[in-house]
């Protein structure tokens, strides 16, 4: 069954905890504010993407896609149009990939990305639940929304590529549409980095 990312926060990203952990550590972050740290301090940003800590894809509609991960999901077929890609991105994973919407980072919450399992209630009859490889929100007639997948990846350096797609015969709702294609490359060190949020790239599948 595919992965349908559902973002609401007009990006996804991609990180490891423990190397983020440990990279927040090392700046003696506590808040649990990322998104706004990140935005708001440019050097924490670019040594972020220098370290291979957080990978943001932003300006991006927040809509449903299909996620997939090069070795560990099929690929897109035939009735898929490849739309843009970017390679070269620094990643350090140290105990497995998360690929989530980006507005996981309004208030990242460590404990449940950490291996455990749970659910508890939110406004709206909504439930928040999370276990080891993913992080949903459900509704009262128990539709599911994935903002996190968690795939497992040896320990290393790697270089990122993503791809994105469209279908050439658009489906209706609840079928998604667009999705991305990411795949990783082993490296012993990184040497310079590429910042996701430079003019140059355009992530937006939904509008080419």
């Amino acid at each position: 069954m595919d992965k349908i990312l559902s973002t609401r926060s007009y990006g996804i990203c991609v990180f490891s905890l423990e190397t983020l952990q440990d990279f927040l550590k090392g700046k003696k972050i506590r808040s649990k504010k990322l998104l706004e740290r990140f935005q708001k301090d440019k050097k924490l940003y670019l040594d972020a993407q220098k370290e291979g800590v957080w990978i943001p894809f932003v300006q991006i509609n927040s809509i449903d896609y299909i996620i997939k991960l090069d070795g560990h999901d099929v690929p897109f077929d035939d009735g898929w149009e490849q739309k843009m890609e970017y390679d070269g991105f620094n990643i350090e994973i140290k105990d497995g990939l998360w690929i989530s919407d980006i507005g996981s980072f309004y208030t990242f919450e460590k404990s449940e990305l950490s291996g455990g399992e749970g659910t508890y209630k939110m406004p709206y009859g909504v439930t928040r639940g999370f276990s080891e490889k993913e992080r949903f929100f459900q509704s009262s007639d128990g539709h599911r929304l994935y903002s996190d997948f968690k795939y497992d990846v040896p320990a290393g350096k790697y270089l990122l590529s993503i791809k994105g797609y469209a279908r050439k015969q658009a489906l209706e709702r609840p079928n998604s549409n667009y999705g991305f294609f990411f795949s990783l490359k082993e490296v012993d060190e990184f040497h310079g980095f590429k910042n996701p949020r430079e003019e140059i790239y355009n992530f937006n599948v939904a509008h080419m």
